[in-house]
């Protein structure tokens, strides 16, 4: 469905005073007009700071009695500033507001809400943050990533019109004895649970709460006992280390009606599976030339003229002239312009994120983009690192000096003899030998993010160390970390398309980090917007090897890695009294407020905003709202347009990208001057691991 926000600017008080810095430097700030006008004045963004004097720019939001919904707006404005430099202060004083744009407001109002301003927010002194300033001054240092040279050969495409279950396997089945059960052999190399009977030559799988049984795996699966004895000690002493394949979808409701047995599928190399429940029913999609399959949870259309299918996959569109293929690849933009038209209050809508210049697209982009972030004390610990056999197995990493040891649940990378780098749960730490110690690492060579994405640990690079102290480091991931990157095509897509070979070894299996087809990967937005996975049986990790975890329809742009770490709760008092929910994790604490300091002013006029998952929108022209940053605006007023309106001055993901890391590392900075016991408190983000999961033998 469309991507919809809420409005959420939860405030602090502005009427703080020089002599009490550490209640008074957090963002928004809040005026009132005589007429019960609210005025929220978002984190100003600085383009000169010189001798005393500063300027810039701030997002501003007008909520007028007896308005759902807000104005928002950018002011132009200049300040004196006084500097005490060991108190992290700076006082704003003879604050001026030059210029205002409200897009979509008339004249009339726009005047009125600048009256106000005037009258309001110019009267204020502003303590702010030193730090927060000089990371602001900093944007144009940071990092944006580029589209990658992605694959995107079409996987095995299956289509059912009755109910079925698609079981991977990561290549051939690798058949290993079971612990304490002769006879008994498990097919280590996938997340389900399949037995090997030698007595009976009989396979045996465990989903749906029940056996299914076969003679052979790529035979027909009939529907077993509930339970069965020479199997059930055996899968019991395994506890959670396979996926229970419990078929439920995104609610938890179970997909298939009681007393329906659904066909299993089980596939060797990369599927994905398409059902439809009975026959296709088409349904047109207005304003456009599109039909598309309504009784089917994946995204199937038809294009009339041409009476070709296209499919959506991991945000990669496939066509082919009948549902049973055989199916090609198609970029994005050669798909037809209906797709684009696509209604954004359609049920369909969601696919608008993988058709190039729309809306959902850009939002998409940014998203990705948009790094999670944490302050990390250095004495953390890493989990061990343990090679299988032993010893690590080096494998070079094309095109760099590097290699990679595969036989380990951790992505750990050799530099040189006396250099290791390992990611756990978005920490880089470093040891001299392989086996460790490793420790927190305050800094990665450069070489490490020349990585190509035809590697197994590519997605190593989407994990970044910013900054340190002798006590702390400033750390954060995209989320490329977890599979999501931007294509050359002008899209996110799900997986680099690549087929990583796993490590199966005598005991264990180290998938790669991440498949691009098999799990159902597509785009869920609403509030959040990102990747998630579709499916009860879905799930592309694998329990007890400390891997990348991503639990069953989780969307990847939503949670937080670094919890991983632990999970004590605490709260502390942020600043302007603002609360803050803070969780404890290990010796790192994290935090996030409960104020919004999420509305960016575009050097362009424009106004952005940007949620705790990362999405951004751009405030647009009269009743259009919240919409992408790219679509053409309804200009201002002369009156109140800010000046500043060249094409070089447009905002671009990037840009606001770094606008808002260089915001939320001045915040974490001004946050650890102020509360050093506390610690840093970071924000929303992608949940998840750092390793790979692995199946051991039991």
């Amino acid at each position: 469905m469309r991507f919809l926000l809420t409005s959420v600017a939860l405030v602090v008080a502005c009427t703080a005073q020089a002599q009490a810095p550490a209640p008074d430097v957090a963002w928004p700030r809040q005026a009132k007009g005589a007429d019960g006008t609210v005025i929220t004045v978002y984190q100003p963004q600085l383009e000169r700071w010189a001798e005393n004097n500063l300027s810039g720019r701030a997002a501003v939001s007008v909520a007028r009695p007896g308005e759902k919904e807000p104005h928002y707006g950018v002011i132009e404005l200049s300040a004196r500033s006084e500097i005490d430099k060991s108190s992290d202060l700076v006082t704003l004083s003879s604050v001026r507001i030059t210029k205002s744009s409200f897009p979509g407001v008339s004249p009339e109002d726009a005047e009125k809400f600048l009256a106000t301003l005037r009258a309001s927010v110019t009267k204020q002194s502003w303590p702010v943050s030193a730090q927060a300033l000089q990371a602001n001054l900093a944007i144009a240092q940071a990092r944006s990533q580029k589209g990658l040279p992605v694959k995107n050969d079409p996987p095995q495409i299956l289509f059912r019109t009755a109910p079925s279950m698609l079981v991977v396997v990561d290549g051939e089945p690798a058949l290993r004895e079971m612990k304490d059960a002769p006879g008994l052999q498990r097919i280590i190399n996938t997340t389900a649970l399949i037995f090997f009977e030698k007595s009976s030559s009989t396979y045996s799988l465990r989903a749906l709460g029940r056996w299914w049984q076969a003679p052979a795996l790529g035979g027909e699966w009939k529907s077993g006992p509930l339970m069965l004895a020479s199997l059930d000690k055996p899968r019991e002493a395994l506890d959670k280390q396979y996926d229970p394949l419990e078929g439920k979808d995104a609610d938890g409701k179970p997909l298939f009606e009681p007393g329906v047995t659904p066909q299993i599928i089980l596939a060797t190399k990369p599927t994905e599976l398409l059902q439809s429940k009975g026959e296709p029913k088409l349904s047109p999609i207005p304003r456009t030339d599109l039909l598309y399959v309504a009784n089917s949870r994946n995204d199937i259309f038809l294009v009339l003229g041409a009476q070709t299918y296209y499919v959506l996959i991991s945000g990669r569109w496939f066509t082919a002239k009948a549902l049973a293929g055989p199916w090609s690849f198609v970029p994005g933009k050669s798909l037809p312009a209906d797709f684009a038209k696509i209604p954004a209050d359609h049920p369909m809508a969601d696919v608008l994120a993988s058709v190039p210049g729309t809306t959902q697209a850009r939002e998409a982009a940014i998203a990705n983009q948009i790094p999670q972030t944490a302050t990390v004390q250095r004495d953390v610990q890493p989990s061990p690192v343990a090679y299988d056999g032993g010893e690590p197995q080096w494998k070079p990493v094309d095109g760099t000096p590097l290699s990679y040891a595969p036989n380990t649940a951790a992505p750990v990378i050799r530099v040189d003899p006396k250099s290791y780098y390992m990611v756990q749960n978005g920490v880089w730490f470093a040891a001299s030998a392989p086996p460790g110690p490793f420790a927190v690492a305050t800094a990665v060579p450069a070489v490490i993010y020349s990585i190509p994405p035809s590697s197994p640990v590519h997605y190593v690079t989407y994990v970044r160390v910013y900054s340190s102290t002798p006590s702390t480091v400033f750390v954060g991931y995209t989320s490329g970390y977890y599979g999501t990157v931007m294509s050359t095509d002008g899209v996110v897509v799900y997986g680099t398309g690549y087929v990583y070979p796993p490590y199966v070894g005598p005991y264990y299996w180290y998938p790669p980090p991440y498949y691009t087809y098999g799990y159902g990967a597509g785009f869920a937005t609403g509030f959040f917007i990102g990747f998630a996975f579709g499916g009860g049986w879905h799930s592309p990790c694998c329990y007890g090897g400390g891997g990348v975890h991503i639990s069953h329809h989780t969307n990847i742009n939503v949670n937080n890695s670094y919890n991983r770490w632990g999970g004590k709760s605490t709260s502390i008092s942020g600043p302007g009294g603002r609360d803050v929910k803070a969780t404890q994790v290990g010796q790192t604490t994290l935090a996030k407020g409960s104020g919004s300091n999420n509305v960016y002013a575009g050097r362009d006029g424009n106004v952005y905003r940007r949620d705790d998952s990362g999405n951004w929108q751009q405030h647009g022209g009269k009743g259009e709202g919240w919409s992408d940053l790219d679509k053409p605006q309804q200009r201002p007023s002369a009156e109140t347009r800010p000046s500043r309106e060249a094409p070089s001055t447009r905002e671009t993901p990037q840009s606001l990208d770094r606008q808002h890391q260089s915001r939320d590392l001045g915040a974490q900075r001004a946050q650890q001057a102020r509360q050093p016991s506390a610690g840093f408190h970071g924000g929303g983000g992608a949940r998840g691991g750092g390793g790979r999961g692995g199946g051991g033998r039991r």
